[in-house]
């Protein structure tokens, strides 16, 4: 069977505008405690519950990796609903079991960690907290890796916005009423990742049945196990550069780096996130039908004009948007934010060139890119930093991706060639350049101004790739078929009797 372009870009639009919107809720919410984080919080605060957050993260990784990476694979893998309800029940025993037994160890270690990355053993309980909240997490994921294989994204989305809803209460009422400081944070969290435990996984239980599979985990465990030094590497070259900040720095430099980061990465954010949520499930079903190379390689064209639209918009409006939303002493985090957008953006690429490494079960070579990345990124840290400060870390982060992706397409099409648009993924790249240097040398003095003006150039990049002939004469006479519909709703709403 032959794979349908418009069937496939329909069904990912259509998902991918649902776990969209739901990532933008979410960062509406995160908006809204921005200010809350930087008029209670000072920049230190800041940088210790990033580092709190990275220190779990990385123990995420031992805990869970391995199984949840391969859900998606295996889940797929049988035709019968019983050996999928297997898949996950295993999934969600294994890691329940291991997890639990993995924290309660890592809770004798928290005094030491505490002394080393916070400079202040007291500060223990602040582990033993956040190790818990990873325990609930690493489970409720297993949930959220079934709502995804599933096409369950509304519920999916629904969940996440439930907990936002919760969290954003909790903080609010231990940040601002009783004062917590970041330890609020960290009760709100953990409160909230307990109660949507609950309310994710005893349902899913009820469907797949508590049932173990030895040969079903033990085939997971051998195709997810290499993605642990791959998801180590990983880390390093993500977040390894707050502790590099941290040491030769200051704790309040990682913090105003963090919250840079933070806003460097909202285009993966609203559009690879959705989108692979929707796609790399999908892609497993789709690439042994005929012409999915072409299609996968529009699809990427697609993908990366929408990515640069976002980036874009982060690159430009971050500045005024920092002045609006934070406090003063947070402002000098968006000079860092252009680097990051480009290195995220770079980075997102991996998703689309892995194809080949994944189909073959060759989990290996990521083990390898990721080690060698993470390495790499080690070296150019602790070259980059002592001297350029956070400048220093956010080059770091973005050549360590573009050697991330050179490996990963070296080695996957070895396996799976995807032939991807050359010349319009040039033109998308063209365009992109062109308007963020318009945007990048204009500033006036009120902040509403600079963003309108601003706001008009972003706008301003579909009317260049148009001009640039970027388009088919196929994808214009659909996108003049949305706008024709749009309009018909829009006028008949206003006239009723034309209904």
């Amino acid at each position: 069977m032959t794979v349908s372009l418009k069937n496939e870009t329909g069904l990912l639009a259509k998902h991918s505008l649902i776990y969209g919107l739901g990532n933008l809720m979410n960062r509406i919410i995160a908006l809204l405690l921005l200010p809350i984080y930087t008029r209670f919080l000072t920049p230190t605060d800041y940088g210790v519950k990033e580092l709190v957050g990275l220190t779990t993260d990385v123990i995420g990784i031992l805990l869970a990796t391995a199984i949840s990476s391969a859900i998606h694979r295996f889940y797929f893998e049988y035709e019968s609903q019983k050996d999928r309800h297997e898949v996950i029940s295993s999934a969600i025993i294994t890691i329940g079991c291991f997890g639990l037994v993995a924290v309660l160890l890592l809770s004798m270690t928290t005094k030491t960690l505490a002394f080393y990355i916070l400079d202040s053993a007291n500060l223990y309980h602040y582990f033993l907290i956040s190790f818990a909240s990873l325990w609930f997490s690493s489970l409720n994921e297993v949930g959220n890796n079934y709502f995804r294989a599933t096409q369950q994204s509304l519920k999916y989305i629904l969940l996440s916005f439930s907990k936002l809803i919760l969290a954003l209460s909790l903080n609010i009422y231990f940040i601002c009423y009783l004062k917590y400081g970041v330890l609020g944070i960290l009760y709100s969290t953990l409160l909230s990742s307990m109660v949507m435990s609950c309310v994710i996984l005893f349902p899913i239980v009820k469907t797949t049945g508590l049932k173990f599979s030895k040969e079903k985990i033990k085939q997971m465990l051998k195709f997810g196990l290499p993605m642990i030094p791959s998801q180590l590497g990983a880390f390093v070259v993500h977040l390894s550069d707050r502790f590099f900040i941290k040491a030769y720095c200051s704790i309040a430099d990682a913090g105003l780096y963090s919250l840079g980061y933070r806003f460097g990465t909202l285009p993966s954010t609203f559009i690879s996130g959705p989108f692979n949520q929707t796609w790399l499930p999908r892609r497993f079903q789709l690439y042994k039908e005929e012409g999915a190379e072409k299609v996968f390689g529009k699809i990427f064209t697609y993908f990366l004009a929408l990515m640069a639209f976002a980036s874009l918009a982060v690159a430009a409006l971050t500045k005024e948007v920092l002045m609006v939303m934070a406090a003063e002493s947070f402002w000098g985090a968006y000079t860092i934010v252009p680097i990051i957008v480009l290195a995220s953006t770079v980075f997102s690429f991996h998703y689309h060139l892995n194809m080949g490494i994944l189909i073959t079960k060759k989990t290996k070579y990521l083990a390898y890119i990721n080690f060698s990345n993470g390495l790499f990124v080690l070296v150019l840290n602790f070259l980059l930093i002592p001297k350029y400060g956070v400048y220093g870390a956010a080059y770091a982060t973005l050549i360590a991706f573009v050697y991330k992706i050179g490996l990963t397409y070296y080695f996957s099409r070895k396996y799976y060639k995807i032939y991807f648009e050359a010349y319009r993924i040039f033109k998308i790249i063209l365009s992109a350049c062109l308007i963020y240097l318009a945007t990048y040398y204009i500033y006036f003095d009120h902040i509403i101004v600079s963003f309108a003006v601003k706001m008009v150039l972003i706008c301003i990049y579909p009317a260049l790739l148009f001009i640039l002939g970027f388009f088919t004469e196929e994808e214009k006479l659909a996108i003049l078929r949305v706008l024709l519909k749009m309009n018909a709703k829009i006028f008949k709403s206003k006239l009723p009797f034309l209904k």
